[in-house]
This record gives structure tokens, sequence and C-alpha cells, in this order.
């Protein structure tokens, strides 16, 4: 083989293990974000619950007000809102409990729930529907 081709075949595995290591030293790290909940709202029938609740990732970012459905079974783990993520939208929405934006949750029945947030928070989620769940959304 000439040595232009073990050369190249070297530095392609060399390239390969820096980003193997690199990926392994990133999985490695800490998650910077924590989660307090505000408050837990079973359905009517007790399967599922909303869990309103606070998320922050460190420093450089602000605190958010986020919505997860689950089952009423699970708790609360280390993860973002399925359902709705907003903040005061650099405080033009009033602070909440949990320093990001109020909502307020109704169910309205088994299977729709009613999420009412300020209507001048800054939303970066907010799904219509998820795990059969149709979400309506009212500002105040």
């Amino acid at each position: 083989m000439k040595l232009w081709k073990k050369i190249l075949i070297g530095v392609f595995a060399l390239i390969l293990l820096c980003i193997g290591g690199l990926y392994l030293f990133i999985q490695s790290l800490p998650d910077m974000c924590s989660n307090v909940v505000l408050a837990e709202y079973l359905s009517p029938n007790n399967k599922l619950k909303v869990v309103t609740f606070q998320r922050d990732c460190g420093a450089t970012t602000g605190f958010s007000t986020q919505v997860l459905i689950i089952s009423s079974a699970d708790a609360l783990e280390n993860e973002s809102g399925n359902t709705f993520i907003a903040d005061t939208n650099h405080d033009a929405a009033p602070i909440g409990q949990g320093g990001g934006p109020e909502v307020q949750i109704n169910w309205l029945s088994d299977l729709r729930l009613q999420i009412q947030n300020h209507k001048l928070a800054r939303i970066f989620r907010a799904e219509t529907k998820y795990e059969g769940v149709n979400v309506e959304y009212v500002h105040f």
C-alpha cells in the first residue's frame, strides 16, 4: 500500500477517535437544568396528570414555566415540558410562583385540558394535542 494511503487511513482513524472521545466526555457532564414542581392536577378519571413546573438551566437562561402531561403513576423527571413552555418575555408578563409566568390548569374532561396563560408571555411550545388529550389555550 502506498504511503499516502496509510497516512490518510491513520488521520481518518485519529479523527474518529477524537470524535468518540468528545462524545463520551459530553455524555459524562452533569445536566445543568433542574425542575421544581409547582403543582399537579389529576384528570377526572385519575389516569393522567398535568405537572406544572419551573425549569432552570443555569445563569444564562431565565426561568420558564412548563407543563407536562404524564400517567398519574409517573413522576417528573429532569426533562422539558411536553405540552407547554413559556417565559416572562423579559418580564413583560407577570412573574408567577416559580419565577416564570403564571399558568392556570383546568381539566374540562378526561381528554380535554385548558391551559390559561398571560397574553404577554413568550411561548416556546403550545401543543394542541398530546397523547390523545386535546389542549385549549386561553389568555388572561
